[in-house]
């Protein structure tokens, strides 16, 4: 008859949970730094993961229960093999606070062997060989998350060869040479040399700018430029909206769809170019190869960072554990209840909190907690639940398609990566500005045709310098007019109050354009193979320039109010050059409040 094992190890390390957590949490990265194979998803049965080892000599299968876990303190994890010399395998590892720094970090294993061969193989594997490499790698990961400027995180650094190192050096002075950032060129020249495989799988422009403090701006910019020359390739991740996996992985734009499907949470999903619609790179195999499909472990706590707990409470008990929030917003779930409860973590809210999962529900007020909470969790219903607390905001730290988009140097670099004919993809919302010249057929007429043409390429020259300023792009030109894409009101307004500026620096004949903006959601499409947008918002932002008579911007509400704007306004605009008026804009039914700020 096979035998239970147990085995506890407890270490003390320098480096606080917080900065422990994305380390030792992340199951895909620590099992391969421990030395395990990699795995294989075969598919899903009642929304348990069926998973074998991806070696054929090794004939290794199971089903893996989701993770629990709380963060920053612990996670735990379920397996049951239906295959090999171990019938059942738990895990759990806390991180627990150490007085006055540091943390105690608590591992525990809990095995059951299937027969003589597991009697043989649990004690000499998990017992002796797991032991020594468990230690071995949570001293790493504490040295990494005690340095103030880590390097990414491995246990041993590849080196590129030589010939791809050449060609890298030459390709990056091609960089150097276009004005690309240098110590942007740098840092990346030093990931590509220095990560490890898992790191460079899915590479994050705006995680590494932060990571690098350099601008976000910046080392997108520089990952574009790359990709044009050979460096990187870029790929658009479809994010899961329930689990925010990566759902699709696809090479160009062109595959994108307006619908997606996640195997995780067996949902359909519309996609949302600034929802769910990720842009990351990864290195040329002409650099350095990288094989993506490669996993040491398809769940971990890591891959859903925004989920803060995922509990399991049975019926009619309860459970009681301490968490750490940020600030913001957040919604509370039980797996078999509707709807969720809403939070808002404040600073010097209560400590402690209860929940409860009914048959009442949950309720619609927003409930105020602190930042270092301890809770309790009740499950007053008959079934299992599962809670997870989850925060409302997406990272910030993805740079999404509508980011990439609105970029000029993307639609400057890559003009073919468009939206396959027909396709229509959301936008949640944009900030769309058209301009138009002002009395511009007059000045034809008074300075001739060809110093007439000289001063309107002049303002096109101004005004695309000024969109790509402010993380802009010009969509299209319409004779003398212009619509443009900015993520943010403030961008568009800055963008062209210096563009008027800069035209009145310019002299006679003085030129003026007339300006709309207005920000909402839209929809991007394919048109005449470039990306451009529809909707009411674009409708209602075209017509908002027949508003102005020259050195006007014509702002809708949702710019006017936008906290940036009104910000800029404020300490720049002149006294009593902002006013307030109804515009019928044409098609709708109803007079819009419009604001007028004459530059």
């Amino acid at each position: 008859m096979a035998n239970d094992y147990h085995y506890k190890w407890e270490w003390d390390l320098k480096a606080s949970p917080e900065a422990l957590w994305p380390l030792v949490s992340d199951t895909n990265r620590f099992n391969r730094d421990t030395g395990l194979p990699p795995m294989q998803l075969l598919g899903f049965e009642n929304g348990v993961k069926q998973v074998k080892f991806k070696v054929p000599i090794v004939n290794l299968t199971w089903d893996e229960e989701p993770f629990e876990w709380t963060y920053p303190y612990r996670f735990g994890i379920l397996r049951r093999y239906r295959t090999g010399p171990v019938a059942e395998m738990r895990v759990d590892c806390r991180l627990e606070n150490r007085e006055p720094l540091g943390t105690h970090l608590v591992y525990e294993v809990w095995a059951k062997g299937r027969n003589l061969l597991g009697d043989i193989a649990i004690p000499l594997v998990i017992g002796i060989y797991s032991a020594q490499r468990f230690e071995s790698v949570f001293r790493q990961y504490d040295r990494i998350a005690s340095n103030p400027d880590p390097k990414p995180a491995s246990t041993s650094r590849p080196i590129l060869r030589s010939n791809r190192n050449i060609r890298y050096q030459l390709l990056s002075e091609r960089l150097h040479a276009s004005g690309v950032d240098e110590k942007a060129v740098e840092r990346l020249g030093e990931y590509l040399q220095d990560a490890d495989d898992l790191s460079i799988q899915r590479m994050r422009p705006y995680a590494l700018a932060d990571s690098w403090g350099l601008p976000r701006r910046t080392v997108l910019e520089t990952f574009l430029h790359a990709t044009r020359e050979g460096i990187l390739d870029m790929y658009w991740d479809l994010l899961c909206p329930e689990c925010r996996g990566v759902a699709e992985d696809r090479k160009k734009l062109g595959e994108v769809h307006s619908h997606s499907h996640c195997n995780t949470c067996q949902i359909d999903f519309e996609v949302n170019f600034d929802r769910n619609v990720e842009v990351i790179f990864r290195p040329n195999p002409s650099i350095r190869e990288v094989d993506a499909s490669v996993e040491f472990c398809v769940g971990s706590p890591q891959r859903q960072p925004h989920i803060i707990f995922s509990l399991i409470v049975p019926a009619h008990e309860e459970l009681p554990f301490s968490t750490v929030l940020d600030e913001g917003r957040y919604r509370l779930s039980a797996s078999s209840l509707e709807g969720s409860q809403n939070l808002t973590a404040v600073g010097g809210e209560a400590a402690g909190m209860d929940f409860h999962a009914d048959k009442m529900g949950w309720g619609s007020e927003f409930l105020k907690i602190g930042l270092s909470p301890r809770i309790r969790l009740f499950n007053d219903t008959d079934f299992t639940q599962t809670f997870q607390l989850e925060r409302v905001t997406w990272s910030d730290q993805a740079a999404t398609a509508a980011d990439v988009t609105t970029l000029q140097v993307f639609r400057d670099l890559f003009s073919n990566e468009v939206l396959r004919v027909g396709e229509e993809i959301s936008v949640g919302s944009m900030t769309l500005m058209f301009t138009d010249l002002r009395n511009s057929t007059k000045m034809y007429r008074e300075i001739g045709d060809a110093p007439a043409f000289g001063k309107v390429r002049e303002h096109f020259d101004i005004l695309e310098q000024a969109v790509a300023k402010e993380d802009g792009s010009i969509v299209k030109t319409m004779g003398d007019a212009v619509m443009a894409a900015f993520r943010n009101p403030g961008s568009a307004v800055r963008a062209i109050w210096n563009v008027q500026s800069e035209l009145a620096a310019r002299g006679v004949p003085l030129l003026t354009i007339k300006v709309g903006i207005h920000h909402g959601p839209c929809i991007v499409v394919n048109l005449n193979e470039r990306l451009d947008y529809f909707g009411s918002t674009v409708n209602i932002a075209a017509r908002m320039p027949h508003f102005s008579s020259g050195g006007e911007l014509i702002l809708s509400s949702e710019i006017r109010y936008d906290p940036d704007v009104t910000s800029f306004l404020e300490k720049t605009a002149a006294p009593n050059s902002v006013s307030r008026f109804l515009g019928d804009i044409r098609g709708y039914d109803t007079s819009m409040e419009l604001w007028r700020v004459k530059i």
